[in-house]
């Protein structure tokens, strides 16, 4: 794994905090909470509560619901728009993008001004690998709500994928202005501080986001992260730790902490690790890799079929641990 700044941002993906990156569910009750009751009537009682997300439906129920909603006669303009929108909130948490587009569409053609459409259409085009329209998107609700910190948020995560750091900076440090005591708002633009190779600021701000939060496993992972690419392998795996006694269990953070250990020569800890790691993810090349690099290096020979697997899945593997040192 690289520990030099460029070799970090280049090969190395940071946890990335709830708003799609894709914790789905959170992302539509987001939406849900930025629509606003709609008096309108259906045929049937019980789909209107569905779709409003009344008695606890399920994502079909509520999907049925809705579209039960919006088939109905009397229902038009923006209360009809709200049906849209509500179900394609469902439609987000199913990872059903194209219907979920189709949805917000139809739902903005009735509602042009509602921000929380706009953000929502946002995370769809992002779950379908369009960034430029996600940002288009998240402009818009923006526009017409300044202080929308989720799109902020998700606009300034994919300026930094895009490695506009100074333009994610910007909507970072606003959502810190709008969310101060908010963990999140220090995670992310830790994130981009670390992608920029800015290692002192982020380590700041995950620092922050620990001490509003001492539960928030994405800012130990993070931060342990940091600490790793400094040199600092014991604080490196006090983090990846807690990451994981916190949870939930990411497969990152046990070939993370697998790595540390593989670098101070613990082996069997290192071993363990790789294991836990490809329970939760059985194709992830660089664990499988590791893991095959430890097992030889006990002498256990099963380790060249574990690199033959890496090599199957990703052919250039090799090439990510070259310069780490570790043979």
């Amino acid at each position: 794994m690289p520990t030099t700044e460029s070799e970090w941002r280049r090969k190395r993906k940071w946890l990335q905090p709830p708003m799609l990156r894709v914790y789905l569910r959170a992302a539509a009750m987001a939406i849900l909470v930025g629509i606003a009751p709609s008096a309108a009537s259906a045929q049937s009682p019980q789909d209107i509560a569905w779709c409003k997300g009344q008695d606890d439906p399920t994502t079909e129920q509520q999907i049925r619901g809705c579209t039960a909603a919006i088939e109905a006669a009397g229902s038009e303009g923006r209360d009809l728009a709200l049906f849209y929108l509500r179900r394609a909130a469902a439609y987000l948490e199913r990872q059903d993008f194209d219907s979920a587009l189709h949805d917000f569409g139809e739902g903005l053609k009735l509602d042009a001004n509602n921000a929380a459409a706009f953000f929502g259409r946002g995370i769809a085009y992002e779950g379908k690998g369009d960034p430029d329209r996600a940002i288009s998107d998240y402009d818009a609700a923006i526009k017409l709500d300044p202080d929308h910190a989720k799109a902020l948020s998700n606009r300034g995560a994919i300026y930094a994928d895009q490695r506009a750091y100074e333009r994610a900076l910007e909507d970072n440090n606003r959502v810190v202005e709008l969310q101060p005591d908010r963990s999140g708002s220090y995670v992310n633009r830790g994130l981009t501080y670390a992608r920029r190779g800015d290692f002192g600021n982020a380590l700041r701000d995950f620092d922050r986001a620990i001490a509003l939060d001492a539960k928030s496993a994405i800012a130990h992972f993070n931060r342990g992260r940091v600490y790793f690419s400094q040199g600092e392998v014991d604080r490196a795996i006090e983090d990846y730790g807690a990451a994981i006694e916190i949870g939930p269990k990411h497969a990152s953070a046990f070939e993370s902490r697998g790595f540390a250990y593989l670098t101070r020569g613990q082996i069997d800890k290192a071993i363990a690790d790789y294991d836990a790691a490809l329970q939760l993810d059985a194709k992830r090349a660089t664990a499988l890799f590791g893991r095959g690099t430890a097992k030889l290096k006990k002498g256990d020979t099963s380790g060249a079929d574990d690199i033959a697997a890496a090599k199957a899945i990703k052919p250039d593997i090799a090439k990510a641990f070259e310069d780490t040192g570790v043979k």
